[in-house]
């Protein structure tokens, strides 16, 4: 071989070689970081939103206006699937054990996440640990009512007839073991009272129990109780949560009469991934999240239940779950609350 020859070879050599170096390097790159890879193309497909409540209420209905919102947002369906049962547990436990590649979320209501967890012996999957938290979109407060045959014209008043009746008076709840349940058993520890619990298999049937005063008080959201309010059946005696209701101006929360620890105790809204969902699909649901809280039909769909905009960051969020998750736990440990 002639010595250029031999060199035009070397050299074609060194820059195939360098160019296998450099394109190996860059493939490893992508090998080592699939979740970059991922998120640049995400959503790819549709995304399924898992809600553990029934088509109609104001969980799935909240779920059904994101995945509107962010369909429109990332620019792939988002549909919601209804996956209901145990307290909403079925729904999260089937979100949890998915793949973690961003096609299914879940979005939660708080009893799921912060209070079944205490309050069931069946659930086998930690909320805190197994889901990946996005975003809470919203949070609000509950109406304490009774029926308007309970002689107490307020909660003071109330307070008092309940410690003079020990476990006489009854408080009703759509369901045993859920943040309603909770709620009301949070009332009674930090009150110094006793009522007995009845839990119906729903509001449509707890409601008659407590206009005919068979039960005399109930927790609800205030879209549930204000047509009752209007019309002198209920009396509201309570805002359970942060803030005073608008609608109900003269109405006390907690803390303005000694009991603080009913701040606390707020119904709250939020999105979710299977844990080891990549960073950076975390990042863009959050993002998109923050923007359809902002829309025009969210902020007119929370203000008309009552809710206020949170749209939270991931941090934000999972500090919040840890707070409440443990708040609750005790709750649930002082007032007996096993259910199943």
């Amino acid at each position: 071989m002639r010595r250029s020859d031999w060199e035009d070879a070397l050299t074609s050599s060194n820059l195939s070689r360098r160019s296998f170096i450099a394109c190996t390097a860059a493939a490893g790159g992508i090998l080592t970081a699939p979740g970059i890879v991922r998120a640049q193309s995400y959503p790819s497909r549709t995304v399924t939103i898992v809600c553990g409540f029934s088509a109609g209420g104001t969980t799935d209905a909240l779920a059904r206006l994101l995945a509107a919102e962010l369909s429109e947002n990332l620019g792939q369906p988002f549909v919601v699937e209804n996956r209901t049962g145990a307290a909403g547990a079925i729904g999260m436990t089937a979100a949890a054990r998915a793949r973690p590649d961003g096609l299914t979320l879940l979005f939660s209501a708080v009893g799921q996440l912060a209070v079944v967890p205490h309050t069931s012996n069946s659930l086998t999957i930690d909320p805190r640990s197994d889901l990946r938290h996005i975003s809470m979109l919203a949070e609000g407060d509950f109406i304490l009512t009774a029926n308007s045959q309970v002689p107490a014209a307020n909660i003071e008043e109330f307070i008092a007839m309940a410690k003079a009746r020990p476990n006489e008076l009854f408080y009703g709840t759509s369901g045993a073991g859920g943040n309603l349940h909770l709620f009301v058993e949070a009332f009674n520890l930090a009150a110094g009272i006793q009522m007995r619990g009845v839990h119906y298999s729903g509001g449509a049937t707890l409601m008659p129990d407590v206009l005919s005063n068979q039960v005399q008080v109930a927790l609800n959201s205030y879209p549930v109780a204000a047509p009752y309010v209007a019309e002198s059946q209920l009396k509201p005696l309570l805002v359970v949560g942060k803030e005073r209701n608008a609608n109900l101006p003269d109405v006390p929360i907690g803390p303005d009469i000694g009991l603080d620890d009913l701040a606390r105790c707020m119904d709250w809204f939020g999105l979710h991934a299977p844990a080891g969902t990549p960073d950076e699909i975390v990042a863009v649901l959050a993002d998109a999240t923050a923007k359809a809280a902002k829309s025009p039909a969210m902020a007119d769909r929370l203000k008309a239940s009552s809710l206020r905009t949170v749209a939270s960051s991931p941090q934000d969020f999972e500090a919040r779950i840890r707070e409440d998750y443990d708040l609750f736990g005790q709750i649930a440990e002082r007032a007996g609350m096993k259910t199943a």
